[in-house]
């Protein structure tokens, strides 16, 4: 009888403490949401109303240029007056070396475009302090600081910086910030420029992965609370008959994180608004990777929404009328010609593979990109691209062609 008094005590305790960190800890680009809402006056039921972005991931393998092409198909896009966020996953912060500084936050770079990067560091410094709220209502004296200790030993543990950023990334796309222009009441495209592909691959299955896991561990609670109950039903039908048995705030933190899971799973199958763009330079080891990577992503049920052929040389220049022959026999022009023969095989073998979706080359541009100024040809040639969709418009004829 005292255990069991002592057991509805402490639950009916812990479910009010976990009150309020029970629902999800809130990053900075939810809180630029909610107060960019209140000045501007609008209830946070009518945000809700407003149709979902369109989600594009840029992947590919390290060094092809995928946050150069990111970065021109936001400019576009911001361009054509389509609000749009730019969202940076990759540690190596290169849009802050393409854009300036840029923090956690959004930053507006460019009428209708904002840009953010996530930092794997304080994601996971956010990421850790929401779990230690929310466990420390459930344990106390010595045990308690043996958990916050190995809660703190976590943070070096594998997987850890990646649930921190895919906590982060299931905020933004489930409840993304307002724009910071007032034009916009919301975003019609979010982009990410993602880490190389083994590390996008492996962001973009967490919601299969971690959902399974949940069923799991809910399955398993469960078990261990009708046990508990059957013990306590026998104690509380001699002391409070009728009485119901405590909330358990375990599991419903599962099935909050299960639902959350779920509804991001839901969101990136959607192939109409969530396609991944994946980017290749024609070469045996990234053409080789990227077929693999699309692979991969179906394997998960994630729509690949067309293929950027990056840094592609150009065709040598057509002789002047009456202009001296050129001379083939030269050093350079030698590996030239033979390097535009091999990149001219992977391109096609690239666009083979792609053949059911849209494929741009993008030439090699004299100057390659270090800030906006110098992104402008990429971005004229990324104005008309669209991705797949399975049920395109009728108008959608006008994407960029591949170029042959």
């Amino acid at each position: 009888m005292l255990l069991s008094r002592l057991w509805k005590r402490a639950a009916s305790r812990t479910a009010k403490d976990t009150a309020g960190p029970k629902s999800t800890r809130p990053s900075a680009a939810h809180e630029t949401h909610k107060a960019h809402t209140h000045q501007s006056g609008q209830a946070p039921e009518q945000a809700g109303k407003s149709e979902p972005p369109e989600i594009w991931f840029f992947g590919g393998k390290g060094g092809v240029g995928k946050t150069s092409c990111a970065a021109a198909q936001a400019l576009a896009l911001a361009e054509k007056g389509e609000a749009t966020l730019l969202v940076s996953t990759d540690p190596a912060h290169n849009l802050g070396d393409l854009f300036g500084a840029i923090g956690g936050k959004p930053c507006n770079i460019a009428p209708r475009l904002d840009v953010m990067e996530l930092d794997p560091e304080r994601e996971c410094d956010r990421y850790l302090e929401a779990v230690r709220q929310r466990i420390a209502p459930l344990v106390s004296g010595e045990r308690s600081a043996t958990v916050m200790r190995q809660l703190e030993l976590s943070r070096h543990a594998p997987g850890t910086s990646e649930a921190a950023l895919f906590d982060a990334l299931v905020e933004i796309i489930l409840t993304p910030p307002a724009p910071l222009e007032d034009e916009a009441p919301h975003y019609r495209h979010i982009l990410f420029d993602t880490a190389p592909s083994g590390h996008t691959i492996r962001l973009l299955s967490l919601p299969e992965v971690l959902g399974g896991w949940l069923e799991g561990m809910l399955g398993q609670r469960r078990r261990a609370i009708a046990e508990r109950s059957l013990w306590l039903d026998s104690q509380q039908a001699s002391e409070t008959p009728g009485e119901e048995a405590p909330e358990d705030p375990i599991s419903e933190a599962l099935e909050q994180r299960r639902t959350r899971y779920a509804a991001l799973r839901q969101r990136l199958s959607d192939t109409r608004r969530a396609r991944v763009i994946l980017v290749s330079t024609p070469e045996k080891l990234p053409c080789l990777e990227t077929t693999r990577t699309r692979e991969a992503l179906e394997a998960h049920g994630l729509a690949v929404g067309g293929l950027i052929i990056n840094q592609c040389l150009p065709e040598p220049a057509a002789q002047e009328a009456g202009g001296s022959p050129s001379t083939p026999h030269e050093p350079q022009a030698d590996w030239v010609a033979t390097w535009r023969e091999q990149q001219q095989h992977w391109a096609a073998r690239l666009e083979e593979a792609f053949a059911d979706r849209p494929c741009v080359r993008l030439l090699r541009q004299p100057q390659l990109p270090e800030d906006r100024a110098s992104l402008a040809p990429l971005v004229a040639q990324f104005t008309a691209f669209r991705p797949w969709s399975p049920t395109p418009p009728a108008s959608s004829c006008g994407c960029a062609a591949p170029a042959r």
